[in-house]
């Protein structure tokens, strides 16, 4: 029978992107910025996957994927951000379809129209792509923000290095359980916002020495976010607006994320008291209740 640690070990592998699907990344990505040029509308002077995906701590299936678009013209610094989600949203469109290009408050989404099935894309696509047009201003970037009408400095390489390091420093087991969490808050209906919220909690609370346990360092790490979610969490590269501010404005919010993250760590516990009283198959199924299909049961 598989052992709850193995189905561990499973899991992870589980969430890991395969050759597949960076070759679908990858793929997208350069016809995106072939048809972005072809319009003629913008020039392009750099396109890159960028966000959880380059960090490879994003979730399967790849859904949201961000492409970085870095533009020339700087003049739509001038005008409010909306106009150059609109301008992008102008060229996509007609070609992925009115229904499936949206501007989201950074990004324009596009959706593939991949059929899901158990967690598990079709043929190992990616299911959309958020394009976020960047402006270069020194080391950094500035990126739309349609809700506050603002330019937000973001620097996506210092966020990729504190990744990489915090990994390195938790025995190459931070990038895993980061993606284990983040799997857990796509099950629950995405109580925690942003998700990359999640990565910068786990920079402070995921740290100090593997315990070679990943139930325990889920538990403690549940527990400890139910604690301190409602702390300030800034841009750990020091450029943007604080990363919990979505949660910090809404009351309402905040308080389903810290009672999803209590209920986290109390499904955690009974997962582990049934693999130590013996009940192996039934402290599996908590643990695929809590994390969804993507976690064996055999």
């Amino acid at each position: 029978m598989l052992t709850p640690n193995d189905a561990f070990y499973k899991f992870r592998t589980n969430l890991q992107t395969t050759d597949t699907d960076n070759s679908s990344a990858s793929r997208r990505q350069t016809k995106i910025r072939d048809q972005i040029e072809a319009a003629g509308t913008l020039t392009v002077i750099d396109t890159f996957l960028t966000g959880a995906y380059r960090r490879e701590t994003k979730t399967k299936p790849l859904r949201d994927v961000d492409i970085m678009i870095v533009i020339v013209d700087t003049s739509y610094l001038k005008l409010h951000p909306r106009e150059i989600l609109l301008a992008l949203r102008a060229i996509l469109a007609p070609l992925y379809g009115e229904g499936r290009v949206t501007c989201d408050r950074f990004a324009v989404r596009v959706d593939f129209g991949v059929k899901v099935v158990d967690e598990v894309s079709e043929d190992g696509e990616v299911i959309s792509f958020d394009v976020v047009p960047a402006f270069e201003k020194g080391d950094h970037y500035l990126i739309p923000d349609d809700v506050t009408g603002a330019w937000i400095a973001t620097n996506p390489k210092i966020h990729y290095d504190l990744a990489v390091a915090a990994n390195k420093d938790f025995s190459e087991q931070w990038k895993p359980l980061v993606k284990m969490i983040k799997k857990w808050n796509a099950v629950a209906g995405q109580p925690v916002q942003p998700s990359f919220l999640i990565e910068v909690m786990a920079l402070r609370l995921l740290t100090g020495p593997w315990t070679g346990s990943h139930p325990q360092e889920l538990r403690r790490f549940f527990a400890t976010a139910a604690e301190h979610i409602a702390d300030v969490w800034p841009d750990p590269a020091h450029h943007g607006p604080d990363i919990s501010g979505i949660l910090d404005a809404d009351p309402v919010m905040m308080s389903t994320a810290v009672q999803a993250l209590k209920e986290a760590e109390a499904a955690c516990t009974k997962a582990i008291r049934l693999e130590q009283t013996g009940r192996t198959s039934e402290a599996l199924r908590a643990w695929r209740e809590l994390f969804g299909p993507l976690f064996p049961l055999s």
